[in-house]
């Protein structure tokens, strides 16, 4: 007998079905109407004359039925977006019907109260020991898959791309998938797991680790489902990130007892001791993150800057004000994430005060009167060369602010010079990066993204990425103080 593919069936299906649309939610058929090839999906509904009468251009050409016994057998993947009184029947007739992948969108299951938690273990009765089907979630959005024609969110981009993203939230999947689609870092696959009561986070890790079309594995998890409390769920996780040979975000919910208690509420999970997922980081490659936006300011790094090979937690910056140097380097120092930003020693330093008469070179490099960009790019090239800093951040406001978005020579002249720094950086090994605090240039933040310059609104977050790049280079370089405690 065949064994299953059940990923190849979740993420590449050849047939797929959407049981519950929704004339009022008919935003949630667009990532697959759009995209999917429309004689291989099936849409099922109670509202079909609603749907016809409302919509009939947007699902011209799509099957649409009344009762799921119309459609074929043994369909690859399908979407369940029913009320909860009819989610378990709805699921048994599936089962029936031999449906390989089933999405349960649907939410009030264990998140929500004692019927729900009653709901949700009859589903994890029906998927425990089943060898012909497997569940994604209930409570979440779903399955983006790029190359397998079809998202949840019309939203995201088509273009295919090689980070992975698996989520316990789906508000979280939407807002990192379309947060990083802007900033030009594009998916693989990117799945919201929910409630997690059969396909669970470590399953999905596991694919992700051995996909060829996968080179970054992003996780946002708050806990392990409260049905799989004998099955050592803590050390499922733990040997599948042991396995993980690529890096992997790792944002972690439910850290306070305040976020424990909201983790319950959402998804229905048990989180975790503090002290597990410590020790759980510490013997890892997984990369602890704290927060959606220092996630996002890490994948765009990892995106841009991959093939850089930091040596030392340490950084130059490069500012045209004293109180930029000041303020950014004591907003570096409160993330006591062990950055250093050391100063520029002999017999550098000296080499590089011959070439000016005002402004400071100690690091940070702050040379508001230095108008010659040779010069500027010259005293630029001797400090990032020193062997003791492993990457530069430059404090940026764009061509428009400068005044020159009308001088098409000058603009250019501007994103050369940037190119000069950039590729000095890289041929050292060492990531470029921008700080642009307050700039809404939307132009300037394109290009930057072309140019593959990953840019961020302060030096804090820019130094608090690269350190988590150089963490995941260096894991036995850091100090045990850094690698003691993560929360």
């Amino acid at each position: 007998m065949n064994q299953i593919n059940f990923y190849e069936k979740l993420f590449y299906p050849k047939t797929l079905a959407f049981i519950g649309a929704n004339p009022r939610r008919i935003w949630h058929l667009g990532g697959y109407i759009n995209r999917f090839p429309k004689d291989s999906l099936y849409i099922v509904s109670n509202y079909y004359d609603e749907l016809m009468e409302k919509h009939e251009e947007f699902i011209k050409g799509v099957n649409i039925y009344t009762d799921i016994s119309e459609i074929p057998d043994e369909i690859d993947h399908s979407i369940i977006s029913v009320s909860r009184n009819r989610l378990i029947k709805t699921i048994k007739t599936c089962l029936e019907k031999k449906f390989y992948t089933i999405h349960v969108f649907s939410a009030g299951t264990g998140e929500f109260d004692e019927k729900g938690f009653e709901i949700e273990a009859e589903l994890y009765e029906l998927f425990k020991n089943n060898e012909n089907s497997r569940l994604v979630g209930p409570n979440c959005m779903g399955i983006y898959s790029p190359r397998g024609k079809f998202s949840y969110s019309g939203r995201f981009s088509e273009q295919a791309g090689n980070f992975a993203l698996v989520s316990q939230s789906g508000d979280l999947t939407n807002r990192i998938v379309s947060g990083l689609n802007n900033k030009g870092v594009y998916f693989s696959f990117a799945a919201s797991v929910g409630n997690s009561i059969s396909l669970r986070s470590s399953d999905l890790i596991d694919y992700y680790n051995k996909d060829e079309n996968t080179d970054v594995i992003l996780s946002y998890m708050e806990g392990f489902s409260q049905f799989r409390k004998s099955e050592f769920e803590g050390r499922i996780f733990f040997d599948s990130l042991k396995k993980n040979k690529k890096p992997l975000l790792l944002l972690k919910g439910g850290i306070s007892e305040l976020g424990k208690r909201a983790a319950s509420s959402h998804t229905g999970s048990l989180a975790s001791q503090d002290q597990i997922w410590n020790s759980l980081f510490k013997q890892t490659n997984a990369i602890p993150i704290v927060s959606f936006e220092e996630l996002i300011d890490t994948a765009v790094l990892f995106r841009f800057c991959s093939n850089c090979e930091p040596k030392h937690n340490s950084i130059l910056m490069i500012t045209w004000s004293g109180g930029s140097s000041v303020l950014g380097v004591d907003s570096i120092a409160r993330l006591n994430a062990g950055i250093d930003v050391p100063a520029i020693r002999e017999p550098t330093y000296s080499k590089m005060k011959e070439l000016i008469r005002v402004g400071s070179i100690t690091n940070p490099l702050d040379l508001p009167d230095v108008r010659d960009e040779n010069i500027r790019f010259e005293l630029f090239k001797l400090a990032v060369s020193e062997d003791y800093i492993s990457g530069a951040i430059r404090l940026s406001s764009g061509p428009k602010w400068r005044g020159m978005d009308k001088d098409k020579e000058a603009v250019e002249k501007f994103y050369a010079d940037l190119m000069r720094y950039k590729e000095t950086c890289n041929k050292l090994g060492k990531p470029f990066m921008l700080t642009i605090p307050n700039s809404n240039d939307t132009d300037f933040r394109k290009r930057l993204i072309e140019l593959e310059i990953p840019a961020y609104s302060s030096f804090s977050r820019a130094a608090k990425a690269f350190s988590n790049l150089y963490r995941y280079k260096n894991p036995k370089h850091l100090s045990l103080i850094q690698r003691h405690k993560i929360y």
